[in-house]
């Protein structure tokens, strides 16, 4: 059986229970302004940002992660008090603690009196194990950005309106990219958190009726525990670009969860040199 370790993927499908965030853009700030991020693991957008007084941390962008999650570290640091707190991912619960935090920021994002997730990083995912935070949609929908993969470099747009709450799903607030797959249309969450592809195969079956697959479906291990098929799938439209994809297949959630969406894609699988997110209306471009 192979093993895959796919990125953030056991840290971005968490369905928080308790969750709230404020935040806001700094109005001081001009109407757009940029700043360097680095890609840690060759994929996930990593960029500096502060915590209270703790600053110069490594934060990583999760567009797959409906809350903010801190290092137990730093809130040692700052001494915060804390409370349990739970979320869900695939079959198993995943135990924290909550706490607010003083303040967040990184580039124009600012946010204050925030309650995000405190864990050990580490315990979660090898990816993140270098992290101080990853930050989710609580933050993130506060401001629309570009990210230039070529200059490594992220522009901050104000948002032309706010980001307003998706009745249901919490994880429904995240960006959504339609892709056709063999003439269907699939609805996919865009997770910079992720790489590669995973889709729900009782769902994409039935969306795409004679679904063919090249070669043989290898078994596979996803995050170290989680059965998933390994398979290659042809005629895959990528807006202009039709091309063979791999992906990993996996067990579809209960109906209720994540209704209407077929899987989760990376950024990297759009081979993309610039991606713009726009967070009021859940979309993306890329070129």
């Amino acid at each position: 059986m192979n093993a895959w370790f796919l990125s953030l993927v056991f840290l971005s499908l968490l369905l928080p229970s308790h969750a709230q965030a404020e935040a806001q853009t700094n109005s001081a700030e001009p109407p757009s302004s940029e700043m360097s991020f680095k890609l840690a693991s060759g994929y996930l957008i990593q960029v500096e940002g502060r915590v209270g007084t703790q600053s110069n941390l490594k934060f990583i962008l999760d567009t797959g992660a409906t809350i903010t999650i801190v290092d137990r570290k730093i809130a040692d640091r700052l001494n915060l008090d804390r409370r349990p707190a739970q979320s869900f991912n695939f079959d198993r619960k995943l135990k924290w603690e909550s706490a607010t935090l003083p303040e967040l920021q990184f580039g124009p994002v600012h946010g204050a009196a925030i309650t995000v997730f405190i864990g050990r990083l580490a315990e979660y995912s090898e990816f993140a194990k270098n992290a101080d935070a990853i930050i989710g949609m609580d933050l993130l929908k506060f401001s629309n950005f570009s990210i230039d993969f070529d200059t490594h470099k992220i522009t901050f747009h104000p948002s032309v309106q706010k980001a307003t709450p998706v009745a249901g799903d919490p994880l429904l607030q995240c960006p959504i990219l339609e892709i056709q797959v063999q003439g269907h249309q699939i609805r996919l969450i865009v997770d910079t958190g992720l790489t590669g592809i995973i889709l729900y195969e009782e769902r994409l079956r039935n969306h795409v009726p004679g679904l063919r697959t090249t070669g043989h479906l290898a078994d596979a291990i996803m995050g170290g525990r989680v059965q998933a098929k390994q398979a290659t799938i042809p005629d895959v439209l990528f807006g202009k670009t039709n091309r063979d994809v791999t992906v990993l297949l996996v067990a579809s959630p209960a109906p209720e969860m994540l209704p209407g969406v077929d899987g989760i894609i990376g950024v990297n699988a759009l081979h993309a040199h610039h991606i713009d997110f726009d967070f009021a209306g859940r979309t993306l471009s890329w070129n």
